[in-house]
């Protein structure tokens, strides 16, 4: 009888804490954030010279996968993001004034997930993953680089490969709403071009610095 009942109280045990953890599930989710853009243009040939233009804007995104929780805490979600930001640079030639500079982000990423607190009513706790995927960027700063170009033969590359660094905090509520707190750090910037012409070396980069922002996610 008295193994019987100890049986029973853990059963019991583990059902509720199966009813409290945050479930396994397909999700989507939708953001807003602010970030910083930079581009860098330099020249080492005679009067060779840095230019660095920097400026930060909003960032718009989705984000759909799919999370698996191996333990009440611990798990991990794997899914595709798609990103928008639109930033403005101050042109150091006063006749162009401020041009803009888009970039889309989109690639897979996996983040590990662990939960600090788990109960009926909610989750709480973090996430620190790794993003791969590409930058696309186009805008009127493309525009005046390509036109720089014009007659050496050289073309500008729009698209580049990215990886970053996914970190921030996440709760979910009432098993399906969730809500985040998510920064993204990019470690590879995007060449632009870099060429030779006459004995001097003329380069640009674009990449996006971080991006801080609220994220809402749903989950099925």
């Amino acid at each position: 009888m008295k193994k019987l009942l100890v049986s029973s109280v853990a059963a019991l045990a583990l059902t509720s804490s199966a009813l409290i953890a945050e479930e396994s599930g397909a999700f989507v989710g939708v953001g807003i954030g602010y970030g910083s853009t930079t581009m860098k243009e330099s020249f080492s040939g005679a009067g060779g010279h840095d230019e660095n233009l920097s400026k930060a804007g909003l960032n718009y995104g989705l984000i759909a996968g799919y999370k698996q929780f191996f333990t009440e805490s611990f798990g991990l979600r794997y899914y595709a993001n798609i990103d928008f930001n639109n930033s403005k640079l101050k042109q150091t030639d006063p006749d162009l004034g401020s041009t803009t500079l888009n970039n889309i982000n989109y690639g897979v990423n996996v983040d590990a997930l662990y939960n600090f607190v788990t109960s009926a009513d909610m989750d709480f706790g973090v996430f620190l993953g790794i993003g791969l995927g590409a930058n696309s960027w186009s805008g009127k700063t493309i525009d005046i680089l390509k036109e720089g170009l014009d007659g050496t033969g050289k073309k500008v590359s729009t698209t580049g490969f990215d990886a970053a660094l996914n970190v921030g905090l996440r709760g979910v509520f009432a098993k399906a709403h969730g809500i985040e707190l998510a920064a993204r750090v990019p470690f590879v910037k995007t060449t632009l071009y870099d060429i030779d012409i006459e004995g001097a070396n003329m380069k640009a980069t674009a990449h996006r610095t971080y991006n801080v922002g609220l994220r809402y996610t749903f989950g099925f």
